[in-house]
């Protein structure tokens, strides 16, 4: 696998080399003729899947010339630099290539032998792959990519659920678990609000009754700050024995890499859980539409560590809807600007209404509200009024009738191993 995933990067990094060059020197690019040499080099080794590097290096080097042009109008957002043009598959440290292999659709296949385990057949190279792992859906299966991540390879195989393979490749169709995304059906038609967050990830109100969630998120902050402490540390070892011309550099920096790659896997896992976690609530609750929160251009506008790398809040609203899909819950996203300055109470903008962050003064009733209330302008800008207005004063006043809600170890899948 090493000796393909090692000729694939080659493909790819020289391909890209030769158009870098090309279009350095002409400020074009000869797509069919750079095409045509370097399919037919690779093809001996790669088979036809050389193609499939082809086709997504064309794809990077479109896209880049796409975005090229829109910067040359003047019409890209202001936060967003000179695009770069498509990079290379290598660690410029260790200057290695990265290994990788892409296989079409019709050159493998997926053999189960239980809910766990089975093989992934590559036929152009005659490879039976033991793979462990649950599949979840079942379709027709894309491009296979394969990746060496942590000294593990994973396998990643795009399903489009529910459709059927070509004729001409019968063996094409995974079968997973489902056949279809909505696996539930909504147990009412009541309304969910929520608004996401770092310290509290959810604050969730429903239309129906008086009951209030939160989800916390300081475990995420933990994990975040404590990966960020060990890869600070392997990357000042690594540049200082680097520097000094010790060779024990290239440990560290497998150390530097593995603590990159738990930090991102260990904030996912927790993102993920609590979105499955928060979903099935719902559900139980017999929610059929929420209505979310979006900070708009806020990275952008007012972007700091938070809310640029620990909250990964577009990720959060995108998954969350691909899970709330499941249940056969619609979400509506509300764009969330100005709401910090609205009374969710009588829905005026008092002057220094905003005690402190998270704390807001109504001045008409003389009540103070927290990060549910905000929730509710969520319903009022996506004109859904709560029918509990009375209560949810009552409901703030007293802390006690709050719920906050932890999620549940595994709710998503197994904790990320070590």
């Amino acid at each position: 696998m090493r000796r393909i995933a090692d000729a694939t990067a080659k493909l790819w990094n020289e391909l890209n080399y030769a158009r870098l060059v090309q279009f350095r020197e002409s400020g074009e690019i000869d797509f069919k003729g750079t095409e045509h040499e370097f399919y037919h080099r690779y093809k001996s080794v790669l088979g036809v899947n050389a193609g499939q590097v082809v086709n997504l290096n064309n794809n990077a080097w479109k896209s880049y010339f796409e975005l090229l042009g829109l910067y040359k109008q003047g019409k890209l957002p202001k936060f967003m630099n000179k695009p770069s043009p498509p990079g290379f598959w290598k660690d410029r440290f260790l200057g290695k290539r990265t290994l990788r292999i892409l296989v079409r659709n019709d050159r493998y296949y997926i053999e189960p032998i239980n809910g766990g385990e089975g093989y992934i057949i590559l036929k152009d190279w005659g490879l039976k792959i033991k793979y462990a792992g649950r599949i979840k859906w079942s379709g027709k299966q894309g491009m296979l990519v394969i990746k060496l991540e942590g000294n593990r390879w994973f396998a990643y195989v795009p399903i489009e659920v529910g459709a059927k393979p070509a004729k001409s490749n019968p063996k094409g169709y995974v079968r997973g678990i489902y056949e279809k995304i909505q696996i539930e059906k909504p147990r009412g038609d009541n309304k969910a609000f929520i608004d996401i967050g770092l310290n509290n990830l959810f604050a969730v109100v429903f239309s129906h009754s008086d009951v209030a969630i939160l989800i916390k998120g300081s475990t995420i902050k933990a994990e975040y700050y404590w990966w960020k402490r060990e890869i600070k540390t392997y990357q000042s070892i690594r540049d200082w024995l680097r520097n000094h011309g010790f060779e024990s550099w290239k440990k560290y920096h497998a150390f530097y890499l593995h603590a990159a790659y738990k930090k991102r896997e260990r904030l996912r896992h927790y993102y993920r859980t609590a979105i499955r976690f928060l979903a099935k609530t719902l559900w139980q609750m017999g929610i059929d539409e929420v209505f979310i929160g979006y900070p708009y251009m806020l990275s952008q506008n007012n972007g700091n560590e938070f809310n640029t790398n620990v909250w990964w809040y577009a990720k959060i609203i995108k998954w969350l809807d691909e899970v709330l899909e499941e249940y056969g819950i619609k979400l509506n996203v509300v764009n969330e600007y100005g709401t910090s300055k609205q009374c969710s109470i009588c829905n005026m903008e008092h002057e220094k209404g905003r005690v402190k962050r998270g704390l807001y003064v109504c001045q008409t009733w003389n009540q103070s509200q927290c990060r549910h209330k905000r929730s509710k302008k969520h319903s009022k800008k996506s004109r859904l009024q709560s029918t509990n207005t009375k209560k949810d004063i009552e409901l703030y006043r007293n802390k006690q009738r709050r719920k906050t809600n932890n999620p549940q170890g595994g709710s998503n899948t197994r904790d990320p191993q070590d």
